[in-house]
């Protein structure tokens, strides 16, 4: 039903949109968000990249992160913090950049996010995908993958490892932690709430910026 929307010949591509969200939405009713962040990661990857109509990132990634904060707050399901962007992730073959777009798209619009939890979501998945950015990135120039730049991150870099990472990109990555931990500080919540996720995108922008220092990654 989906490719048929998608080749329908629709322009502004609203039957893909109202195909998607019932699609997540029959998922979110038989198994909660884990059931829908499945479905998105399986049907996606095989639409994807396409030329974006078939996937309408923005639609998918606002359904299911307000899915996700309504059914956590309301006690029904237990839900992950990185579960949406990870199957964002997924659902773009591991493009990080689409996904990081869809998450600034959203955040930039006041109007579409006037909750503060949920941009605090938002930011916290935005933090998932540049986390996971940088680890592509190093995982491609080593020729290893996501998985094992994970663990190489996580033990000490010599000045050599650091540079393989492209100094454009790490500049791009860091430039965007250093943003949006001012979008941190701006939410209207108790530092409490915030804390973590602000110094999560401290801590990736100082990884990024001394090649001493990705032990903390």
């Amino acid at each position: 039903m989906l490719y048929f929307a998608y080749y329908s010949g629709d322009d502004d591509s609203s039957i893909v949109r109202e195909t998607w969200a019932r699609l997540i939405d029959q998922a979110l009713s038989r198994g909660g968000i884990a059931e829908a962040c499945a479905v998105l990661k399986r049907v996606g990857s095989h639409i994807y990249p396409g030329d974006g109509a078939g996937l309408p990132l923005d639609t998918l990634c606002l359904h299911l992160e307000k899915a996700a904060m309504d059914r956590l707050e309301s006690g029904v399901e237990s839900v992950g913090g990185e579960d949406v962007a990870r199957a964002l992730l997924a659902a773009c073959k591991g493009a990080t950049e689409p996904v990081l777009n869809t998450y600034d798209q959203l955040l930039t619009s006041g109007a579409i996010l006037p909750s503060p939890n949920l941009r605090l979501r938002l930011l916290r998945s935005v933090l998932v995908v540049l986390r996971e950015w940088a680890m592509s990135v190093f995982a491609q120039r080593m020729g290893t993958s996501a998985t094992g730049a994970s663990l190489i991150l996580g033990g000490t870099f010599s000045m050599e490892q650091t540079a393989v990472l492209n100094q454009g990109v790490r500049d791009k990555i860091s430039s965007a932690a250093n943003r949006y931990t001012t979008e941190v500080r701006r939410l209207a919540l108790p530092q409490s709430q915030t804390e973590a996720v602000y110094h999560g995108f401290r801590e990736l922008e100082e990884s990024l910026k001394s090649p001493f220092s990705f032990d903390r990654f």
